[in-house]
């Protein structure tokens, strides 16, 4: 009779060693894969980035084709400021930021004319009308525009808003292109026109811009030279040098850039009134770049940082979201990106629209 003897079954499941192979093994794919997926993610921001700030200057182009001129960073428009009732009820407001004015180019009409902009809407409220009223305290809540920050903003909050207004603003208005401020400039209901009003061209001169819509340690609502909260609704805050004697909380809150004048001190401008006012006493004939060579003293404090922590952030200065550049949308629709380490006279330049200069071959 054959016998026969059992089979030698193979052990079931791992031995340690194995186990300990394998997590080896996972852990360095997970960690060969977090790059790239963190590469993949920062690639779709900075193209939902690049999709805003298109859109702005469709609607900012679709704007101009409408009232053959673009409103200011702040101010009246399209009506100019002299004669008005300030203290009626108007809608839309006849003053706010030019995101503001915006809006109904960017399908954001329900909110240009937002019923509670009236001061007398809704009940219990008072005060004049005005574009930030685009937030309701009492029933609505919080107005955000989705076109108006961007998802590679670290200062970005969960709910998007910014200095108790509304919707936070990571794009902000190029002030040495559209003016803006006190005297006669923030209520003559705009005065750019495309092309005319950049000789240099619309390929050569910055519309918009991004930056960090909250900036610095805060709050510090009385120092805003330190922090500053920037919502498209505020429209209490003037831009521009010229209003930077108005108070601290309005020198750096307002969506819009321009380059400080360390010769104001951030808070005395006496002797210095609107550069663009022809009216008016003008500042340093430097201001903002010596147009014979391209040099800008004031460079020096506004020159951007890369990615800086918010807590870090400097109201002054532009800031790149990530990899070093920033992205900014020029005045003929075209958005690019520009290197944060781009010399001054290149971003001074870019940022000017009549310089008469040429843009160096880091543009």
């Amino acid at each position: 009779m054959k016998s026969f003897s059992p089979r030698r079954r193979s052990p079931l499941g791992f031995t340690l060693i194995e186990l300990l192979v394998v997590i080896a093994i996972i852990a360095i794919l997970i960690g060969l894969l977090l790059p790239a997926v963190q590469k993949v993610r920062e690639a779709a921001n900075r193209a939902k980035s690049q999709n805003n700030l298109k859109q702005i200057g469709i609607a900012i182009h679709s704007l101009h084709d409408v009232h053959g001129k673009l409103p200011q960073t702040t101010g009246c428009f399209p009506q100019t400021g002299n004669g008005q009732d300030w203290g009626a009820d108007f809608v839309p407001s006849h003053f706010g930021t030019m995101q503001y004015f915006l809006l109904p180019h960017m399908e954001g009409d329900n909110l240009y004319r937002a019923p509670w902009i009236s001061k007398n809407s809704p009940p219990g409220t008072s005060g004049n009308t005005a574009s930030w009223r685009t937030k309701n305290h009492n029933t609505v809540g919080i107005a955000v525009n989705k076109n108006y920050y961007s998802p590679s903003d670290p200062s970005i909050k969960a709910d998007a808003i910014a200095w108790d207004r509304g919707g936070a603003s990571s794009y902000h208005a190029n002030w040495h292109a559209f003016g803006g401020g006190w005297d006669e400039d923030w209520q003559i209901g705009g005065k750019t026109r495309i092309p005319t009003s950049f000789s240099d061209g619309t390929s050569q001169t910055i519309g918009f811009i991004e930056r960090y819509a909250i900036c610095g340690p805060g709050p510090q609502w009385d120092n805003s030279t330190v922090y500053a909260e920037r919502s498209w609704q505020e429209d209490g805050t003037l831009p521009g040098p010229i209003s930077q004697n108005h108070s601290a909380q309005n020198c750096f809150n307002s969506p819009h850039f321009w380059l400080p004048g360390s010769f104001a001190n951030y808070g005395d401008l006496s002797n210095y009134n609107n550069p663009i006012n022809p009216a008016g006493t003008t500042g340093p004939s430097r201001y903002p770049l010596n147009k014979l060579s391209g040099w800008s003293s004031f460079w020096a404090a506004a020159s951007p940082q890369v990615a800086p922590p918010v807590e870090q952030c400097d109201p002054k200065r532009l800031q790149a979201f990530s990899g070093g550049q920033i992205q900014v949308l020029l005045m003929d629709g075209s958005v690019r990106g520009v290197s944060a380490t781009a010399s001054q006279i290149t971003w001074v330049g870019a940022l000017v629209p009549d310089d008469g200069g040429v843009l160096g071959n880091d543009w």
